[in-house]
């Protein structure tokens, strides 16, 4: 039986606590109640007392009006999704449930306990969250199929198995298979190393045609970023917080995550310094604290920083005040960039190509790779390599005349071969 709630803050409130339960994070519930509080803005100008399916499809319309879902923005799918989310609750008590890409990974088993050993070794070199996942599902789909294979043991793996495995995987995603032939690679070298196999069978795994097409990094001219940062209106709360979020990517080249997790005592003033380990490497990285940074920081903390006890620097503005997410820095990127006017074309638009502009900034004033590489927190100057390809002044110095060609080159045999 469905529920029925006195008030439309008793509905939100239990709402919420279910949202809590599933495991959503407090921005996500957060996110969500700002959406519901529209509704409930929605519903006292027009003098409704009860939420119905009608009066969220009626603030749908009066909000989105009818326009196809495929040309809203992602902030309004998000928002629609929050609406609906809300009177499905109402009517059945659940919610709209996350699709899961992925089955649970359970690894039992002499080889399941060797796959997990294999990306336990892989956490402590410090792989990314998302890269030992890879790891965990690719070896896991390998698992299971060399238990329908009756091959529960190293020692009875063999290269049959493995050639029927290999010469049948992902035959219609190139990319994914490339990285899944890879990873099993890894760790058929890995179990010869600590002697569980007889023979190395990495040898085994046959090579593919993949042919990964490098991407130039995202950037933005000065003039560009010069228009994007004006654009930010100033005067307000929200319009301090994006400047010094931009301003924190485009100056220092720091990274979203770090920009979300940043405290008060990574800032070291009387140093005129930031000093912090990045969330992505775990190393640490000290930046200048700039004039421009300092002062801009300074206007946020004292002008537009909810009060709050929190030892994060930035805050969300609205309640609950929390610290924001490295999501959130990137949407605030996107949203200034998008709404300045500034050409887009085919560049992505969000918090890292701020960071890609500061380093071609670097380039063009002649700064040495290695000193890029440590200001951006690169653990190897190699990753900075990638910025090389963006320094058109230089290549230009690289390029080469092409040789005349002589005439006789072309009436060679009469000049068949060009007619």
């Amino acid at each position: 039986m469905t529920k029925v709630y006195r008030s439309y803050g008793a509905l939100t409130k239990a709402a919420s606590g279910y949202l809590k339960d599933i495991g959503r994070s407090e921005s996500t519930i957060s996110m969500y109640n700002w959406i519901w509080g529209r509704i409930k803005k929605y519903m006292d100008i027009n003098k409704i007392v009860h939420c119905s399916s009608t009066t969220v499809a009626d603030y749908i319309n009066a909000t989105y009006g009818l326009r196809p879902i495929p040309s809203l923005t992602h902030h309004e799918k998000h928002s629609l999704r929050c609406a609906l989310c809300l009177i499905q609750f109402a009517e059945t008590g659940r919610m709209i449930e996350v699709i899961r890409r992925r089955e649970c990974v359970v690894l039992s088993g002499e080889i399941g306990n060797e796959i997990a050993a294999y990306v336990e070794s892989k956490r402590k070199l410090r792989l990314n969250v998302k890269t030992l996942h890879s790891y965990s599902y690719y070896l896991y789909q390998f698992l299971k199929y060399l238990n329908a294979s009756e091959i529960h043991a190293c020692n009875t793996i063999s290269s049959l198995a493995l050639m029927k495995y290999t010469s049948n995987l992902l035959p219609e995603a190139a990319g994914a298979k490339h990285l899944a032939l890879s990873i099993i690679k890894g760790f058929l070298r890995y179990l010869y190393e600590q002697n569980k196999t007889a023979r190395d069978f990495s040898v085994i795994v046959p090579k593919d045609n993949y042919k990964k097409q490098p991407k130039l990094p995202s950037t933005y001219t000065k003039d560009e970023v010069r228009t994007i940062l004006n654009s930010i209106d100033r005067s307000t709360a929200l319009g301090k917080r994006d400047y010094a979020l931009l301003i924190l990517a485009v100056r220092l080249g720091m990274r979203a995550s770090d920009i979300s997790r940043l405290k008060f005592e990574n800032i070291r003033w009387t140093e005129n310094s930031i000093s912090f380990n990045q969330f992505k490497t775990n190393e640490k990285v000290v930046l200048p604290l700039t004039t421009d940074v300092g002062e801009t920081l300074i206007d946020y903390i004292k002008y537009a920083r909810p009060t709050s006890n929190d030892a994060h620097v930035f805050l969300e503005k609205q309640f609950p005040v929390i610290p924001i997410s490295a999501k959130r820095v990137s949407l605030t990127a996107s949203r200034n960039i998008t709404k300045s006017g500034v050409f887009i074309g085919e560049r992505k638009h969000g918090s890292h190509a701020l960071r890609h502009t500061m380093a071609s900034f670097l380039l063009e004033q002649k700064t040495p790779l290695p000193v890029i590489s440590e200001l951006l927190g690169h653990a190897s100057t190699q990753t900075s390599m990638c910025y090389l390809r963006i320094d058109m002044e230089s290549l230009r110095q690289c390029a080469m005349e092409v040789p005349v060609v002589s005439e006789a080159f072309y009436t060679q045999k009469g000049g068949a071969f060009y007619e």
